[in-house]
């Protein structure tokens, strides 16, 4: 297999929209457009060439490609000195890539970076020997982050109802009487006119007030409705796995520095 440029990094993605949130990710931490390439198969031809123009190898190149026509979104950095970093961004929201499938990757990018080295060591179960002092090895933790999304949680219904109920009210109310008084006249005075051959009588009209009883309706209250935010705190809990380091001696080494987990084993020679 060629030697491929430590600073290119490339994800498979089977979820497309994982592939959009590791995209902005990498925008968030300071990538460029530049830098990102995102490859999603829509129909037509292969990335192969666009693969091998990047620096991709052979093998990987024809990995990729194979896994585009597959329906797999590819996204691909040109990190220069900040591969891991990619690398761990894109992996931390679900990718793999041509390395860990084929089986031809163990060391960091930061690592294969510094050495100078093709990784060809298996990913689990193997020892890669360093010859070059002053290696950097990363000691990787998972961190809980929580997203939040907005849900319809219930519904609430204002309407109003009408309601018959008897009500009663005292209005005044005037009519005329009729009276009738009798009394003596003191002197006896002459009629103006004589009897009548006839009886006569004498309409008084009578009136009163009646009730006519009319309804009009009348605002009695009024009733605002609106929303307000509230805000609650849930508590979330899930496993996370950090990697601690720890030294492994086989004889007798002397091992300076920040103190780790310390391994020591007899070598009876």
């Amino acid at each position: 297999m060629t030697m491929t440029d430590r600073s290119l990094v490339a994800g498979i993605f089977q979820d497309e929209a994982q592939a959009q949130q590791a995209m902005a990710d990498l925008q968030n931490a300071g990538f460029s457009d530049d830098q990102i390439r995102y490859s999603v198969h829509k129909g037509g031809s292969g990335i192969l060439d666009s693969l091998m123009g990047l620096g991709f190898s052979q093998d990987e190149a024809n990995y990729y490609n194979s896994e585009f026509m597959a329906g797999r979104t590819i996204v691909t950095v040109k990190a220069s000195d900040r591969a891991q970093e990619a690398y761990d961004i894109l992996m931390r929201h679900g990718a793999y890539d041509a390395r860990s499938r084929m089986g031809t990757g163990a060391a960091t990018y930061a690592q294969a970076g510094q050495a100078g080295y093709d990784t060809t060591a298996a990913q689990t179960g193997q020892t890669t020997d360093y010859d070059t002092a002053g290696q950097k090895i990363q000691l990787k933790e998972e961190q809980l982050q929580a997203q939040k999304q907005r849900t319809q949680a219930g519904e609430v219904g204002i309407h109003k109802d009408v309601v018959t109920e008897e009500k009663s009210m005292d209005v005044p109310l005037s009519r005329e009487e009729v009276y009738i008084e009798r009394h003596p006249v003191s002197e006896a005075t002459p009629a103006d006119s004589p009897i009548g051959e006839q009886d006569e009588t004498y309409r008084v009209p009578v009136s009163e007030e009646q009730v006519q009883v009319t309804k009009q309706p009348v605002v009695k209250e009024e009733i605002n409705v609106g929303k307000r935010v509230v805000q609650d705190k849930q508590q979330v809990s899930d496993t996370v796995r950090r990697e601690e380091a720890r030294v492994n001696r086989a004889g007798d080494v002397n091992v300076q520095g920040t103190p780790v987990d310390d391994t020591s084993t007899s070598d009876d020679r």
